[in-house]
């Protein structure tokens, strides 16, 4: 208690503030104070915490080891005092907010796309700032760039998550193969779309360095096999564009498959290997569990995934019928 007594809260509330911002000059402008004010304030806490905190790099503050073991700490305990000084209950509609969170396209458009409207609704003054997963991925989730990430996976691929971060899985989706519309696997005259002819041709890559290769290739290569890669990209996009003007395969997600068809000329086959399911997970930093809007929103997202999974299955059932 003697330690506490020393302690200004005004100095967490300054700590927070720079973990979430990596920036002295944001933080002074989020808490409306000098950037002088918050170097003293910074100074004050390196001496009260026995550490640097924080050390500069080239796009930002970049914490120490001390500082992120801190912040789930610090979220919780400055949470629990502004609890204490306004134990109003949150109001979704008044609350404002910036949600960061990065996504596959195929997330954008069965997930986020069709829960705009209620979430415009439920809560007008919550922006939300989205990023393609190639461009912010995990490691920006752990360094606090980002509050979450929907990571899609072939089932039984696991990224490393480490400590801090928890995921929980949204929907999962079957693998198919894109042709474009006059491709010779279409055209010939016994058409025999097999194992041995999915091989022969050669494929489109889009890359994840996170997860590294897929599990369906690492099954090939258990057998001996493997597919000619012509190109790698970055996105569904790229792959899909690229798809429609070559005769390169893209092997991808049966949804962005049935979406992508209506906007290219491409011809959606059945994968013919054994493959396992895509998983997509939504992952986000133990830090934001006790935040009412990340709360709110990570059940929103779950939500989504449960309705997406519901349509699944009930256009199953239409087609079977």
């Amino acid at each position: 208690m003697s330690q506490l007594s020393r302690v200004n809260i005004n100095l967490l509330v300054t700590l927070q503030s720079l973990l979430k911002e990596r920036s002295a000059s944001a933080a002074a402008s989020s808490m409306n104070l000098s950037q002088s004010s918050i170097s003293k304030n910074l100074a004050q806490l390196r001496h009260l915490f026995n550490d640097p905190l924080f050390h500069r790099g080239p796009h930002g503050l970049i914490p120490t080891q001390l500082s992120l073991e801190i912040e789930p700490k610090l979220n919780l305990a400055l949470f629990a005092l502004d609890n204490l000084f306004a134990p109003d209950e949150f109001n979704l509609k008044e609350h404002r907010a910036k949600l960061k969170l990065s996504m596959p396209e195929s997330a954008f458009e069965f997930l986020l796309a069709p829960m705009m409207t209620q979430l415009i609704t439920a809560a007008p003054y919550v922006q939300l700032d989205t990023w393609f997963k190639d461009t912010l991925s995990l490691d920006h989730l752990g360094k606090g760039l980002l509050d979450f990430v929907i990571l899609p996976q072939d089932l039984g691929q696991t990224p490393k998550l480490g400590n801090h971060l928890n995921t929980q899985e949204l929907y999962r989706d079957e693998l198919i193969c894109l042709v474009r519309k006059g491709h010779p696997v279409l055209t010939a005259d016994k058409p025999n779309w097999d194992q041995e002819t999915y091989l022969k041709c050669r494929h489109i890559h889009v890359r994840d360095n996170e997860l590294g290769a897929p599990v369906f290739d690492q099954t090939l290569a258990q057998r001996g096999l493997e597919r000619d890669i012509a190109i790698q990209v970055p996105d569904f996009n790229s792959a899909s564009a690229i798809c429609q003007h070559s005769d390169l395969i893209f092997t991808t997600s049966a949804h962005w498959g049935e979406h992508i068809c209506k906007k290219y000329d491409l011809v959606s086959l059945p994968m013919p290997c054994a493959t396992l399911p895509v998983v997509y997970s939504l992952i986000w930093h133990q830090r934001s569990e006790s935040d009412p809007a990340h709360l709110w929103f990570k059940q929103a997202l779950i939500n989504a995934g449960v309705e997406q999974t519901k349509g699944d299955v009930q256009t199953q059932r239409a087609c079977s019928n």
